[in-house]
């Protein structure tokens, strides 16, 4: 799958969980935030990593596994 098609897929599947309207507030602002910043992403722009590790601090803190949600782990 191309990077652009991967990219709107992931919006559209954020935009289908915060639909739901049964996450916290905070975790919905953050989605909002990560479509946002994937929407004005240019084609071929890497992805930034602003943020991961302190959500996987929190995430480990909560007791919680992010999942990975596709694309390529960077080195």
């Amino acid at each position: 799958m191309a990077p652009e098609e991967t990219r709107t897929r992931l919006i559209a599947q954020i935009a289908s969980l915060l639909k739901e309207g049964t996450m916290p507030a905070d975790a919905r602002a953050a989605g909002l935030t990560l479509i946002g910043w994937l929407a004005r992403r240019m084609p071929g722009e890497a992805a930034s990593r602003d943020g991961v590790d302190e959500m996987c601090r929190r995430a480990a803190v909560l007791g919680c596994r992010p999942r990975r949600m596709g694309g390529r782990r960077s080195t």
